[in-house]
């Protein structure tokens, strides 16, 4: 018996009827290895994963049986038990999407506590996780010309009291204490768990970060409860089964990766295709993605909204692109224009997640049974609650608000986590009755579908006026030259923060910030929310799996205020540049490098940077070139 699902939810009524059996009762295992078991038994000459080695479509993939999977996790996690790792020990990898990530993944979750690590992290981050997770083992790419993970490794490895072992994947390396991966993995049994570990559902499985990377790290703890939960549940709302092929170009060290589209597809008996080491990076993989749906026929598509942006500029030609039935996406608010355009260019509809790593990947999903509901992310699944309540004038939250009502998104349910492994961190997380604090804002309607609106924490406060930058990037994307955008809070003397937007065209499109600005000016009826500025750039910071990275759109706003306010000085016969960044004790940080002028003016120069600083609560620093 496995998690497959033939007929997936449609309403509250479906939800409902799901829950009139408990949770424990209809998954009836305990463990991420319980359900690979299962699976192996019940399809162990099944395709669990294909492995795309390029993005090259006469490549041929690499095939892994459900029986292979279940026997390399069955010896990584006795390679992880031969080299010390008990259930309580953490083991770090740090690996592209390569079949070794899954092998380690699951292994590791069986041994002990699996902590994925972003590999595109400088060295000081990923030394400061795996010092925060304690890892006593880590599983890493070996020297590569294109990353270079094997040199951070070779970087921190002495700054990890903790650490006693370095597995290396590809290209083998020489030391003590290191070993090659295959070869150890090779070694050990794939019949049994020679530790004999009996797992239980509140075992910690996982460490995953979360948070960003500046400060001390978050490490949300994941118990085999919530991802059971996450394999069991998922398949009720898309309808998961042992004929479903995704295609899943997200990294494992992003919580979408591994269960959403990971070990949900893999306990419901499916297929899923590693689109390259690189995923949805690989220009490759974009150039070629619907040549390769028409080889592989994935009937599920998918990824983050920049992700749609750069398949949308991919034509189909002669493709046959049939096999698909839906294109999932999360991680990032879905730009209703973008989703418009694909559904219609493409004849593939969209059906949106939202989730957060704090409740295992998933809190709402649109179930393929139903269309796009276009503005609401989807309906709760079975045995969770999500509601919406008020937000207090202190920032804490307060009663539970009536379908339509705007607050925040508080969540219960199987799937939450135990908190993170930082108790300072855990402060203000959850309500005091329990509910998990999303930090998200959002309204559900009648029929349960949540909409989610936007950040608390990226409220732009304008003279004490709160305002959701949702309501600025839903309007500029449904320009015709807007590719992505994104708005953000620049710093103000007066106000505080005034609202801006930084927007990237479409390719062969063009607009000016002008016209941009006349295009809101008939779509945003709330008059504080109209940007102070509208900024045309060629491209927008993202992060490691493709999201919008507001922090450094917000120091590059506060960079260009600053600049603007200490050009005076360029007039006094002083070169000005302005930098601005983010410290971990004192948040954004602006620096200010002065040359040229008279020396006996330095003292008035200096002196009217910190004139032009009083009115902010940006710190500053002044360094002479």
């Amino acid at each position: 018996m496995t998690f497959a699902c033939a007929t997936p939810v449609e309403s509250e009524a479906d939800l409902e009827a799901l829950e009139r059996q408990s949770f424990a009762e209809a998954a009836a295992v305990r463990s991420t290895y319980e359900i690979l078991e299962r699976s192996a038994r019940a399809h162990p000459d099944g395709v669990a994963i294909s492995f795309l080695p390029t993005g090259e479509v006469e490549a041929e993939a690499v095939r892994i049986t459900y029986r292979q999977l279940f026997a390399r996790v069955t010896q990584a996690a006795n390679m992880f038990h031969a080299l010390g790792v008990g259930p309580k020990d953490a083991v770090s990898f740090l690996l592209p999407l390569l079949p070794q990530g899954h092998f380690t993944f699951w292994g590791a979750c069986t041994a002990g506590i699996v902590n994925p690590i972003n590999f595109l992290l400088s060295a000081e981050n990923v030394a400061d996780l795996m010092n925060a997770a304690g890892a006593k083992v880590v599983v890493a790419l070996g020297p590569h010309p294109a990353l270079d993970i094997w040199q951070k490794i070779e970087a921190i490895r002495d700054q990890v009291p903790s650490l006693e072992a370095v597995l290396t994947v590809g290209q083998p390396v020489e030391g003590e204490g290191i070993f090659d991966f295959d070869t150890l993995l090779a070694e050990q049994p794939a019949d049994h768990l020679v530790s004999g570990r009996d797992i239980q559902s509140e075992d910690v499985a996982a460490y995953f970060h979360t948070g960003g990377t500046t400060g001390a790290p978050k490490l949300a703890q994941h118990l085999q409860r919530n991802h059971v939960y996450t394999a069991w549940a998922s398949p009720r709302m898309y309808g998961l089964n042992e004929e479903t092929r995704v295609i899943n170009g997200l990294p494992l060290f992003h919580v979408a990766g591994p269960l959403n589209f990971g070990i949900a597809v893999l306990g419901a008996g499916g297929e899923i295709i590693l689109p390259s080491p690189a995923g949805m990076r690989n220009p490759d993989i974009v150039a070629n993605h619907w040549k390769l749906v028409e080889k592989y026929r994935p009937n599920f598509i998918g990824g983050i909204p920049t992700s749609l942006a750069a398949i949308l500029n991919v034509p189909v030609g002669e493709s046959d692109i049939s096999s698909v039935s839906c294109c999932m996406t999360g991680g990032a608010p879905l730009p209703r224009e973008m989703a418009r355009s694909f559904e219609e260019r493409f004849g593939v509809p969209i059906h949106e997640v939202y989730g957060m790593t704090e409740c295992s990947g998933v809190i709402a999903i649109t179930p393929t049974s139903r269309p796009r509901k276009p503005g609401y992310s989807g309906l709760r699944l079975p045995h969770e609650r999500i509601e919406v309540r008020a937000m207090n004038s202190d920032g804490s939250v307060g009663h539970a608000l009536a379908a339509g009502e705007s607050g925040v998104v508080v969540i219960s349910g199987p799937h939450v986590f135990a908190g993170y492994r930082s108790t300072e961190h855990n402060a203000g997380v959850f309500t005091d009755d329990g509910w998990l604090i999303s930090g998200d804002l959002g309204h559900l309607d009648d029929e349960g579908f949540l909409a989610i609106t936007g950040r608390a924490k990226d409220l732009i406060i304008r003279g004490g006026h709160n305002i959701d930058p949702s309501i600025i990037e839903q309007a500029l994307n449904g320009h015709p030259a807007v590719e992505m955008c994104a708005a953000v809070g620049m710093p103000d003397a007066y106000a505080g923060e005034l609202p801006v937007a930084y927007v990237t065209l479409n390719p062969g499109a063009a607009a000016t910030a002008e016209e941009l600005d006349d295009y809101l000016a008939e779509r945003i009826s709330e008059r504080p929310a109209k940007p102070k500025a509208i900024f045309i750039v060629d491209q927008l910071p993202l992060t490691a799996i493709a999201k919008i990275f507001k922090p450094e759109l917000r120091q590059d706003a506060a960079r260009r205020v600053f600049s603007a306010l200490l050009q005076p000085l360029s007039g006094d016969g002083f070169e000005v540049e302005v930098e601005v960044g983010h410290e971990k004790k004192r948040g954004m940080v602006a620096t200010i490098k002065l040359a040229g002028g008279e020396e006996a003016g330095r003292p008035a120069a200096e002196a009217q940077v910190a004139e032009v600083f009083v009115d902010f609560a940006v710190p500053h620093d002044v360094i002479w070139k």
